[in-house]
């Protein structure tokens, strides 16, 4: 017995330095294994985005535009890392900002605690920075997006401001085309004379790589340094100086290749100098505002709130989803004086239905849609340009003007809104007519379920079958069987 025990002893005493050996190696693989995973995380996310609309990856548009990178690029994020916590909201953001390093070598992320370096404001005098800033910068080129500007909002039946969609990737991304273009595309956002203020739309341009800059008609020069003139419903007429700036502009001492943009609104009293301006390109804004009949081409059962056909087919073409309309509301009505004369063409891009009315300016709360002084279809989106052609027939240049029924077709809940199309058709036109080729367009990602975007006429349809088809054929199937089993 005591030979056996002993023998057990040395059997253990043999197998303890293996043991021991044994552990040691699982210990050094395992932290082989983790370091190894840690640097992998660094450029590759071993995360699984189980989201419907990949929320939380970057989309193939901007892994191109990275790709394609032939500078440096650096996102400056003026917060810790531990910001970004206590909102799905900011936690999305934050993956985002994280996979633009993964995507491209050219770029590179920092978090800078603004509290204890206040010095990193110093390198950027001209800017105003606060905490929660990101900043994407190349050369001396800089993007600055609050961090407000990484989401979309929405208004609460309770009337308290909530996040609506993240932004994030296509703010980050239309920031790096910013910095890194070699062209940058001017506009000028034209005050005085009670310009409506959209900052929706002018905030989507600067978004989608435009340097936005105000210009006030009186006391400021329309140069030939910007493309593109925002003339969104002035209240006041124009000056005979203001058009012969407007004039000038478009002419560009010969050489055209400007576009202007105006928009009328159903507030605007008369404005001779600047209706005359308009009709020297062949186009006349009525008085009254135009409404529509038939519910089903309206925006959510509101007559004053219409929604437009496609008549040009190129740039519907080029929609992601050609099926969603153009939203024009309080408009006025617009009447082409010709279509061609000189080298002055004029085209309809947009128009209303043969349903759509005008009610007169002068008409009484008792206004019945047989008092209408006019029917569709009738344009509510123009493009007028003005052409020099060369000896065979081809444009050589052009400058551009169009022209809105609706400058309510730039507020926020139209151009914010994703099952309407005024925003990205209103990109893809300008684009097109700057011919920008370096261009980005992502879609608004929301982390709630997905809404049912479908039209007044659609919804109409839906409640009648689920509340009144599907419970009537339950009844009957119920009926059916226990009449069945009764009769057996």
């Amino acid at each position: 017995m005591l030979t056996k025990v002993m023998e057990a002893l040395r059997q253990r005493r043999r197998r303890g330095p293996l043991l021991v050996v044994l552990v040691g190696l699982i210990i050094a693989a395992t932290f082989l294994v983790n370091l190894v995973m840690l640097q992998i995380a660094e450029r590759v996310s071993l995360t699984i985005d189980l989201t419907a609309n990949a929320a939380y990856k970057v989309g193939d548009e901007t892994k191109a535009l990275l790709r394609g990178l032939d500078r440096d690029v650096a996102i400056f994020v003026l917060s810790t890392p531990d910001g970004f916590s206590g909102s799905s909201y900011l936690i999305q953001a934050q993956r985002i900002l994280e996979q633009y390093p993964r995507a491209s070598s050219r770029v590179s992320l920092s978090y800078i605690d603004y509290v204890f370096d206040p010095s990193f404001a110093s390198r950027y005098p001209n800017l105003t920075l606060s905490q929660g800033n990101v900043l994407v910068t190349s050369g001396d080129r800089v993007k600055q997006i609050e961090l407000a500007d990484l989401f979309n909002y929405t208004y609460t039946e309770s009337g308290s401001l909530t996040i609506q969609s993240s932004r994030a990737e296509e703010a980050l991304s239309s920031a790096v085309l910013y910095v890194t273009s070699a062209d940058q595309v001017r506009v000028a956002v034209l005050t005085g004379n009670g310009m409506a203020n959209m900052d929706a739309f002018t905030r989507l341009l600067a978004d989608n790589a435009f340097e936005v800059i105000p210009v006030n008609l009186t006391t400021d020069e329309l140069d030939s340094t910007f493309d593109l003139a925002l003339l969104l419903g002035p209240r006041i007429d124009l000056s005979d100086d203001a058009l012969r700036k407007l004039d000038a502009f478009l002419y560009n001492e010969g050489t055209y290749g400007k576009t202007l943009l105006y928009t009328a609104d159903v507030a605007q009293e008369s404005l001779p100098n600047l209706e005359l301006f308009l009709k020297e390109w062949g186009i006349a804004i009525g008085d009254g505002v135009v409404f529509e009949t038939k519910a089903e081409r309206t925006y959510q059962y509101q007559p004053y709130y219409p929604v437009t056909e496609y008549v040009d087919q190129v740039y519907r073409d080029r929609l992601v989803d050609p099926n969603a309309p153009v939203l024009m509301p309080l408009a006025r009505p617009v009447e082409l004086v010709f279509e061609t004369r000189g080298p002055n063409q004029n085209e309809i891009l947009l128009q209303y239905a043969e349903t759509a009315g005008v009610r007169p300016a002068d008409a009484t709360e008792s206004f019945t849609v047989e008092q209408a002084e006019r029917w569709g279809p009738m344009p509510a989106l123009v493009l007028s340009s003005k052409r020099i052609y060369g000896t065979t027939g081809v444009t050589q240049a052009r400058s551009n003007l169009i022209v809105s029924a609706s400058t309510a077709m730039l507020d926020t809940y139209s151009i914010e809104n994703t099952s309407l199309s005024n925003s990205r058709y209103l990109l893809n036109l300008l684009n097109g007519l700057l011919e920008r080729s370096d261009v980005i367009a992502i879609q608004p990602k929301s982390l709630a379920g997905n809404t049912l975007a479908i039209r007044t006429t659609q919804a109409s349809a839906l409640g009648i079958v689920l509340a009144g088809v599907v419970p009537l054929a339950i009844l009957a199937a119920g009926l059916g069987i226990w009449l069945t089993r009764r009769y057996q």
